[in-house]
């Protein structure tokens, strides 16, 4: 799809050699510029860097309505590449050693954390959903409200840690490293729930699905097993294979990122061969490679974080103006009112997660409450986003012609809630660790 005017185009639609349209570089170069720019200026403003790249993506997207239009290809690609490397970099930052006071409470916050967010934001957006989502929402089906609740699950580790370093009164170690664990955690949990549920609700009718749930149920469960195994396989198999290979071949920071990026690209790939787990396989992959123990001491996990902290940005940056350039303002204003009272619902689906998850005396009410605030929403549920609107036309009561119609709203939807999330959750830590401070 073409980046230039009609009349300014050549004859041919393609950049010589290559299926990329003509202009792809050089606007894509100046769109991360523009994001860079962005992110300086929110930070000395003390506003959520990820909020201003998603309006930033808004607005560059409606600036060249008319001219640019990006592929289902183009997404997919840029969707696929992002997971990996965000999940990759939230392995890299999992030290296991600083996290062994707080593994159970994280192990339950990301987990049962996210299964609490999960029920009571997929009911909420089932119950009001049509209520206050208009016309285009009336009849939501069941299985897309749960599939959009999923996305918004996740904390982002990217949007916490912009937070954490936006504080004037920082946290306790044993307080962030939970965070950090748990952001990851709920990130793999997220992506569990959301192949079980588009596998449970994949194309029956109702009638189909109340006679044939229960073998549904195990039929999807065990495609979960499936999942989860062939990612400690391929993930084990990297790992176990990782300090070997670092000891040998790497002598600088440059050949230890182009080691690091190679070998989550092994991951991945033997995770999907193994069965489909390839995410799971890149994320324990990034956890031992940043545990492992190596012959040069300076190849910790510090030095795995730097050199590939770049890769993990432009990542981020790549899904926030993705989600920018599929939502349009008109689907933006419909799902305003509905979009507002879920990113107020979201706090307290955290709340009731946290309050479970770190019940007894371990953790203060002032901890408790600092670990809700820092339940931001990111670049991960975005991501998410982008996938639940390819699963829609495949889900139980989504018809083609439904699901193309719903999916830029709940896309438009998700946008404003991750948008309003990081306002808010940003304020509220903010008046929440001044006080505490």
């Amino acid at each position: 799809m073409p980046f230039l005017p009609v009349a300014l185009q050549p004859h041919h639609a393609h950049l010589e050699g290559t299926l990329l349209p003509h202009g792809f570089f050089l606007v894509l170069g100046l769109i991360y510029l523009a994001a860079l720019a962005v992110d300086r200026l929110a930070e000395r403003l003390r506003l959520p860097a990820a909020a201003a790249i998603l309006l930033l993506g808004l607005a560059v997207s409606r600036g060249m309505a008319g001219i640019h239009h990006v592929s289902t290809l183009h997404v997919e690609s840029i969707h696929r590449i992002s997971l990996a490397l965000l999940i990759f970099y939230a392995g890299l930052g999992t030290d296991l050693r600083r996290i062994r006071g707080t593994v159970g409470a994280g192990l339950r916050l990301g987990t049962l954390g996210v299964l609490l967010t999960l029920l009571i934001m997929g009911l909420v957006l089932k119950l009001v959903g049509p209520v206050l989502g208009g016309e285009g929402l009336a009849m939501l089906p069941f299985a897309a409200a749960w599939l959009a609740a999923c996305c918004l699950t996740p904390t982002d580790s990217g949007a916490l840690e912009d937070l954490l370093n936006s504080l004037t009164h920082g946290l306790s170690g044993r307080l962030r490293h939970l965070l950090h664990f748990e952001a990851a955690l709920s990130t793999l949990s997220a992506l569990l729930l959301f192949g079980f549920l588009a596998g449970f609700f994949h194309a029956h009718s109702p009638q189909e699905l109340h006679g044939e749930s229960a073998k549904d149920l195990l039929t999807q469960l065990g495609l979960v097993g499936r999942h989860v195994l062939a990612g400690l396989l391929g993930g084990g198999l990297v790992g176990a294979l990782a300090p070997w290979l670092v000891d040998r071949l790497v002598r600088s920071e440059q050949q230890l990122l182009l080691v690091a990026i190679s070998l989550s690209f092994v991951a991945f790939g033997l995770g999907q061969l193994f069965g489909g787990g390839g995410l799971l396989a890149v994320f324990l992959a990034g956890v031992w490679l940043s545990n492992g123990h190596y012959r040069l001491k300076r190849f910790d996990q510090h030095a795995l974080e730097r050199v590939m902290h770049p890769f993990n940005t432009a990542a981020e940056l790549s899904v926030l103006l993705l989600l920018g350039f599929l939502v349009t303002p008109t689907n933006l204003f419909r799902m305003l009112p509905l979009g507002l009272l879920l990113a107020l619902v979201l706090p307290l689906a955290r709340l009731a997660g946290v309050w479970i998850s770190l019940g007894g005396e371990a953790f203060s009410r002032q901890e408790r409450w600092i670990v809700t605030g820092c339940g931001l929403r990111g670049a991960v549920p975005l991501a998410l986003a982008v996938a639940m609107a390819d699963e829609l036309p495949h889900l139980l009561g989504a018809t083609a012609d439904r699901a193309e119609a719903l999916g830029p709203l709940l896309l438009a939807l998700i946008f404003v809630v991750v948008l309003f999330n990081l306002l808010l959750q940003t304020l509220l830590m903010r008046k929440l660790t001044a006080k505490g401070g």
